[in-house]
């Protein structure tokens, strides 16, 4: 199990944890808005494992709710770094050892959100999200590999806030 994290301190007690349990847990650490970081980690985990069976792509960032109308750009561009581009170098860059392999899993986290204009950078990410899924998956017909989008609702977590139902 590869676990990430932006800083690897944040993983230890997990990694403890699972490891406790018999799970074989390695934490990596990147900051997903800085390729050059998004890549290193990548790198490493091709250099040590050889890839990933699954991969799940759950990291996010939402940008802060705006007016109409009144968003900076540097929201559109971390958000989209993040959101999309990380997520996008990490199955470019693994999925080509699954589909050498003949098996794999990619699971890439969407939205349903719509309609929220304060959180347009945000919506738009997971939009872009979606079509980098839907435009991919065809490609891989045959190649007994799969990529997924999942869109778990409105959570309750750093990211969803304490008003979410879930």
């Amino acid at each position: 199990l590869v676990l990430h994290a932006r800083q690897l301190s944040h993983l230890e007690p997990l990694v403890k944890e699972l490891r406790g349990r018999g799970v074989e847990a390695r934490a990596v650490a990147a900051e997903l808005s800085e390729g050059a970081q998004v890549d290193t980690m990548i790198d490493g985990v091709l250099r040590d494992l050889g890839g990933l069976d699954i991969l799940y792509n759950n990291a996010a960032i939402m940008s802060p709710w705006r007016d109409p109308h009144t968003t900076p750009s540097e929201d559109y561009r971390k958000t989209f770094e993040i959101n999309v581009v990380a997520l996008v170098r990490l199955c470019d860059r693994f999925l080509p050892a699954m589909v050498s392999r003949r098996w794999g899993r990619i699971v890439n986290v969407t939205s349903g959100i719509e309609n929220i204009r304060e959180l347009l950078p945000y919506s738009m990410s997971k939009a872009a999200v979606d079509r980098y899924v839907r435009d991919v998956t065809p490609s891989l017909e045959g190649s007994c590999v799969i990529m997924s989008l999942l869109d778990p609702g409105w959570l309750r977590t750093d990211l969803g806030g304490e008003k979410a139902p879930n």
